[in-house]
């Protein structure tokens, strides 16, 4: 089997096992669910599963996000390894860095790293880490939450997306597999929380948030010979 064939293979397994979910919930069902609720009932179809050995994942943040953290004089800082772009309009953060990168029974891919905020006219301080991209119940991005350095909560929905729309994205790359700009929108949750921390306007709940373009990469180098998702 060719070069091509084999990683024609390795896209397909890697999105089909992003994919599995969608036996378990349609993003009609997903709609239904009050925003920002995390549900524990149902367990990873796949626990452990290897989504990614290597690769990077880029976030653009929405135009509406912007302008409100415009008006509301918030500076958005990325922790380490997250890293800001030069315009401020984005940040990137590492796939493969840990041994985290397998699903966990609740669904979720732990990213190390995360963001902070601060609103200058509270002096506020809110830290969302750590980091997890939730591919069950629905795809999330969610976050342990501290404001000025004290824990609040071990985990809040930030935003959340759609299966469609996640999927609507998903092509083989040349060494893995891509999603290009999967939409992920503020949740109520969010909204709430930052309005009582800090006593501002919020940013309006359902608002995109951002999106994802995770790149996958199952092939880091011409010498290495590909590899299958692993499942340990």
């Amino acid at each position: 089997m060719g070069m091509h064939a084999i990683r024609r293979l390795i896209a397909v397994a890697a999105v089909a096992a992003l994919s599995v979910p969608l036996g378990l919930t349609s993003s009609g069902a997903a709609a239904q669910q009050p925003a920002g609720a995390i549900t524990t009932a149902a367990a990873a179809p796949l626990p452990g599963a290897y989504i990614s050995p290597w690769g990077d994942a880029q976030v653009a943040i929405g135009d509406e996000t912007l302008a409100w953290m415009e008006r509301e004089g918030i500076a958005l800082e990325a922790i380490s390894p997250f890293v800001m772009d030069a315009d401020g309009r984005g940040f990137s953060m590492p796939i493969g860095s840990t041994a985290g990168d397998g699903l966990d029974s609740k669904g979720r891919i732990f990213y190390p790293g995360g963001l902070r905020i601060r609103h200058q006219e509270s002096g506020k301080t809110i830290t969302l880490k750590s980091t997890f991209i939730r591919v069950m119940p629905t795809p999330a991005y969610s976050a342990g939450v501290s404001i000025d350095g004290k824990k609040l909560l071990e985990e809040v929905v930030i935003a959340e997306s759609t299966y469609v729309e996640v999927m609507a994205g998903a092509r083989p790359s040349p060494t893995g597999f891509r999603i290009k700009k999967a939409p992920f929108y503020v949740t109520q949750e969010a909204a709430d929380l930052f309005a009582a921390a800090t006593g501002a306007t919020a940013p309006r709940a359902g608002s995109l948030f951002g999106t994802l373009t995770p790149d996958f990469d199952y092939v880091p180098g011409a010498a290495t010979p590909p590899t299958f998702p692993t499942f340990p």
